[in-house]
């Protein structure tokens, strides 16, 4: 298998500042971070530029999209985070690295938005909704509030993005069952000034022990932040979980895009600060399996990942419809869902989506959108046939 868009999470930093409940990677059960490097070291960060020389060559690509992870990436020290991109760019021989980043921005400051425009850095924020629903699960070590500071090094990300220095920031946002999706898209939207954000589904598997009030509730707040987002009629807002939807019903360029990368973690592997390979960051707390391959950025190319048992159970994930999928008119641009929210011990990821219904709901609802503005019902149908 030939990757043509390889993504690789890069886990900078195993500690956080903050104590988020529902964070997969601290709280999910996987507990290898406590043995991996609070801070990654200087050769990991040789033998990830070498790995990813040697990927570039052997699957012919022209870029590699990098993304600083954490943890929090921030926590790494200024110098430390120069040191590494220019060693980075170093490796850079035929491809170019594109960094990017993703921080609960409560350490961003001048200094760093410098850093951000020296090195080219896309970085994006972490926030889940107005002060009261942010607050109930994204709080410091202290249970303080991180909102204000949140805010803040948000508001300065795009104070220097508006005067040019640095790519406007974008907003990744965790939904919570019981809030107003409406509410929170508005409070992005309006109040913050978002133009590009989107909302991520719960990390529940079947296995998790959660009632279906948890579950409706996602499903409410997706179509509530999807209808407002809809009223705003706003084409500078981009709210990626719903503008690539709506994109590929009436483009077929955008509909190949789609069919080819939506939630098909084939093109994301993640390394770890001690330099392990894996599959997508979220996978880790599903089984063993999946967090420790045996494999290294100092001994292992990407071939060797792409030819482990984990990796084939990622393709068959991608192309083998789960049985409550056969029928269903929506498989081209839903591939049953993310992978976590589809998978369990007992079958794998061979289950349709706990959020089921409720992304049905979200297709149906973007169809129509464009049915009212003025789009064959026919020429929809035609392009999400399978």
């Amino acid at each position: 298998m030939r990757i043509h868009n390889l993504n690789i999470v890069f886990k900078i930093s195993e500690r956080c500042n903050l104590k988020c409940d529902y964070c997969y990677f601290f709280f999910g059960g996987d507990e290898s971070w406590k043995l991996h490097p609070a801070l990654v070291p200087r050769q990991v960060i040789e033998g990830l530029g070498a790995f990813s020389a040697r990927a570039a060559r052997d699957q012919q690509l022209d870029a590699i999209q990098l993304i600083f992870h954490g943890g929090e990436p921030l926590l790494m020290s200024k110098p430390r985070f120069a040191e590494m991109c220019e060693t980075l760019r170093g490796y850079e021989n035929g491809f170019r690295f594109n960094f990017g980043l993703q921080t609960n921005g409560v350490l961003v400051d001048d200094e760093w938005i410098d850093l951000f425009e020296r090195y080219q850095v896309s970085a994006g924020v972490s926030l889940d909704g107005p002060r009261a629903i942010n607050d109930l699960h994204r709080l410091d070590q202290k249970n303080q509030s991180s909102y204000d500071r949140t805010t803040s090094g948000l508001r300065r990300m795009q104070k220097a993005a508006a005067h040019g220095r640095i790519p406007t920031p974008g907003l990744l946002s965790v939904i919570n069952p019981f809030a107003d999706g409406a509410e929170v898209y508005r409070h992005f939207a309006h109040d913050l000034g978002i133009t590009r954000m989107s909302f991520l589904t719960p990390d529940y598997t079947w296995d998790s022990v959660v009632g279906k009030s948890v579950i409706r509730g996602v499903e409410r707040f997706l179509l509530a932040a999807l209808r407002a987002w809809l009223a705003d009629k706003n084409p500078k807002i981009r709210v990626r979980v719903f503008s690539e939807l709506l994109a590929a019903m009436i483009d077929p360029h955008a509909m190949e895009l789609v069919q080819t990368y939506r939630d098909d973690y084939r093109n994301i592997i993640s390394v770890s600060s001690n330099g392990d390979l894996g599959p997508e960051d979220t996978l880790r707390t599903l089984d063993p399996r999946f967090a420790s391959m045996g494999l290294n950025v100092a001994k292992n190319d990407l071939k060797d990942l792409i030819e482990s048992d984990a990796w084939r159970e990622q393709a068959d994930a991608a192309t083998i419809r789960p049985d409550g999928c056969n029928d269903c008119e929506w498989w081209k641009i839903c591939k049953a869902g993310r992978p976590i929210n589809r998978y369990s011990k007992a079958r794998g990821f061979s289950n349709h989506s706990l959020y089921c219904s409720g992304l049905k709901d979200m297709y149906a609802e973007i169809g129509a959108f464009l049915v009212r503005n003025g789009t064959p019902l026919s020429e929809i149908a035609l392009r999400i046939a399978s």
